[in-house]
């Protein structure tokens, strides 16, 4: 898939730097697992809002990027949007389970960890693909170094080989979830490119709220109304981060002034 040019200038001088974000998304995703078996599902989607947070600060510092003061309130506003949507109704935890449970915190820490992991490896991804020539060549640096990881990974728990790995991929579902999810590693790619990570940030709830209404069509999944309002809460948060100056101060009948003016701007258009 790569152009003639970028095949004939690919070298790999420069190019260990993807190592970094290879190796963090592989110890992420293996701590994933270590901390799923110390908490329970909902548990886990609660405490995995951090890395909102995470991402926010570190997006900061890596890419020198100046937020306004209410772009940090929006950004707040995201984590409480997505901590109330992700609560789960109930106590939500198996009282079997909960009785045996005495490592809570070790896995409130390893999803501390995790929330951190996801956050340099995002950003320093973004920084990466921005720099780069091409973004396919860009995740073929960043795959190839976490196919490295990964496998380094399997070798070094008890000899466990690629064979006993793929065990369970015998049938056509488990593939189908792993072509999802490299379709959406190469979209988020492109993200990166011509966007940023507070982009994906937005992107990622909003793709938690179409999962919810689609599980409770489908799935006869029960949304509460703490779910529903935490999704609203979520978009109030984009609408006060990508909300130009003028519109957020702007009186009720100038801002209807404001979007009778564009509608009739792409009518006209339109004609």
């Amino acid at each position: 898939m790569l152009p003639p040019e970028v095949r004939s200038a690919m070298s790999v001088s420069g190019r260990w730097l993807y190592a970094i974000p290879a190796m963090l998304y592989t110890l992420q995703n293996r701590l994933v697992f270590e901390a799923l078996q110390r908490i329970s599902p909902p548990e886990y989607q609660l405490l995995n809002n951090m890395k909102l947070f995470t991402t926010s600060l570190v997006f900061r510092v890596v890419m020198q990027r100046q937020l306004r003061v209410l772009q940090w309130m929006a950004l707040v506003l995201l984590v409480l949007g997505m901590a109330l949507a992700t609560a789960p109704c109930g106590d939500g935890r198996d009282p079997t389970v909960q009785a045996n449970r005495s490592d809570v915190w070790m896995g409130v820490a390893i999803m501390l960890a995790v929330s951190w992991c996801s956050a340099l490896a995002g950003v320093l991804n973004e920084w990466l693909i921005k720099r780069s020539a091409s973004v396919l060549e860009a995740n073929i640096w960043l795959y190839g170094f976490g196919v490295v990881a990964a496998v380094f990974q399997l070798w070094a728990m008890d000899g466990t080989g690629v064979h006993d790995a793929l065990s369970g991929f015998t049938s056509l579902l488990p593939w189908s979830v792993v072509v999802c999810n490299a379709i959406l590693g190469q979209s988020i790619a492109f993200l990166f490119k011509y966007a940023d990570s507070i982009v994906k940030l937005y992107a990622v709830s909003a793709a938690m709220a179409f999962t919810a209404l689609f599980s409770a069509i489908f799935l006869d999944f029960s949304m509460g109304f703490h779910n529903a309002a935490g999704y609203l809460v979520s978009f109030f948060s984009m609408c006060l981060y990508y909300a130009p100056n003028e519109v957020l101060l702007s009186t009720d009948v100038e801002f209807i002034k404001q979007v009778t003016a564009a509608s009739e701007a792409k009518t006209d258009k339109a004609k």
